[in-house]
């Protein structure tokens, strides 16, 4: 019974038929929210506090979008990474990646140029790839579709608890001393997701190289342009997020940080609500709603004024939102291509990146030309091209055995 087996790929097995392998997924659960955690904080550390990095580097916003958007252009290397396990295994890969994400704070941290923080950036930005499609490709393979949005709702948890777990704490820091000191914190907690990696997943590094080939088809394609415009959408507003909260509401470093607090711990009970029902609600309805939510958040932009309340109402759907689509859509991918796992899902993780890149330096300039109203429109325009995209994919169905 189960699909043949090529390179790394395992047939899939009911889940929790074998208490061996439940407890396998359960500890390897463990360590990525550890070093995943990390890996993602190293984005996100940087979004609410641009503009401080911004003047501690002495140059202006838009330079440091730049930034934002060569480490984009890096996180691109998703296919790279997928014919990279196809030799290493997966684990060697996350185990890496921890240590490649703490290397580029530690770099952040020390930059004393642009230049120098360029080459962090850099690393922070190859660090995504080099964890998200091993780990992703991991699960798909272990765990059966009709489970897998659960499962991988719980490693997606991670983009949440980045944010909690070190902004709040970074506004402190950077108002107690520098810019730099938050990148610190990122590094020694990516060293501790490495060591969680390689005390709680197994080895798994395969005899011999065996290629998986992925043919794209139509709805490979269709999927992968959803992927690419709402990751626009949401770059457009995330690179300008801590300059409106500066110039709209005279927000400081610390401040920020709670607001981005409160946003975080509602964004978390967002994408557990999801992790709970996705599987049941059907993934792809799932990011329906999520794209449609996230346009209507996007769109109301525009009419929050000086009111901090209603901010912070509008940022809490529209992180919610945008991470529902997010979480659902990684498996839904994981089984349009059950046997190049990784090769479609190191695609996505770039298509993701391409988002990033192309957004990040526009973001200064629309906000600049419209304020957040006009940022807003044009990420909702966005969300709706991928909503419209989406609709046209069908609902895989599952490998024999999941």
């Amino acid at each position: 019974m189960g699909a043949p087996q090529y390179g790394l790929y395992i047939p899939p097995m009911p889940y929790g038929s074998s208490p061996w392998w439940r407890d396998e997924v359960r500890a390897a659960l463990a360590g990525v929210l550890v070093a995943r955690t990390a890996v993602n904080a190293g984005i996100r550390v940087v979004y609410p506090f641009l503009p401080e990095i911004a003047r501690g580097l002495g140059v202006s916003l838009g330079a440091i979008a730049l930034l934002v958007a060569l480490r984009s252009v890096v996180g691109m290397g998703g296919p790279a990474v997928a014919r990279l396990a196809e030799r290493t295994g997966r684990r060697a890969l996350m185990l890496a990646a921890a240590l490649v994400a703490a290397t580029g704070c530690l770099l952040i941290a020390g930059a004393s140029s642009l230049a120098a923080a360029a080459a962090g950036f850099a690393l922070s930005g190859a660090a995504k790839p080099l964890f998200d499609v091993p780990m992703q490709a991991w699960f798909g393979d272990r765990v059966p579709y009709g489970r897998r949005g659960r499962v991988l709702g719980v490693t997606e948890l991670t983009w949440a608890l980045s944010l909690l777990t070190t902004v709040p704490v970074a506004g402190v820091l950077i108002a107690a001393t520098s810019w730099r000191a938050p990148f610190v914190l990122v590094a020694a907690l990516a060293v501790a997701g490495a060591v969680a990696v390689g005390g709680l997943i197994h080895p798994d590094r395969p005899r011999m190289r065996a290629r998986r080939r992925l043919r794209l088809t139509g709805q490979h394609r269709v999927m992968l342009g959803a992927v690419l415009s709402f990751s626009m959408a949401s770059e457009l507003l995330f690179v300008v997020y801590g300059a409106w909260l500066e110039g709209a509401f005279g927000l400081g470093v610390t401040a920020i940080g709670v607001f981005t607090f409160v946003v975080g711990a509602s964004e978390l009970a967002g994408e557990a609500g999801v992790a709970a029902v996705a599987d049941r609600l059907g993934l792809r309805r799932s990011i329906l709603a999520g794209l449609f939510v996230s346009a209507a958040a996007y769109a109301s932009l525009g009419a929050v004024g000086t009111s901090l309340a209603v901010a912070v109402a509008v940022v809490v759907v529209w992180f919610v939102s945008f991470e529902v689509t997010i979480v659902a859509s990684v498996p839904l991918v994981s089984e349009l291509a059950a046997h190049s796992r990784d090769r479609l899902l190191g695609l996505m993780v770039a298509t993701i990146a391409a988002g990033r890149a192309l957004a990040a330096p526009f973001a200064p300039v629309v906000y600049a030309a419209g304020g957040v109203g006009a940022t807003g429109l044009v990420s909702a325009g966005l969300a709706l091209v991928a909503a419209a995209l989406v609709h046209r994919v069908r609902s895989p169905l599952p490998t024999p055995g999941g």
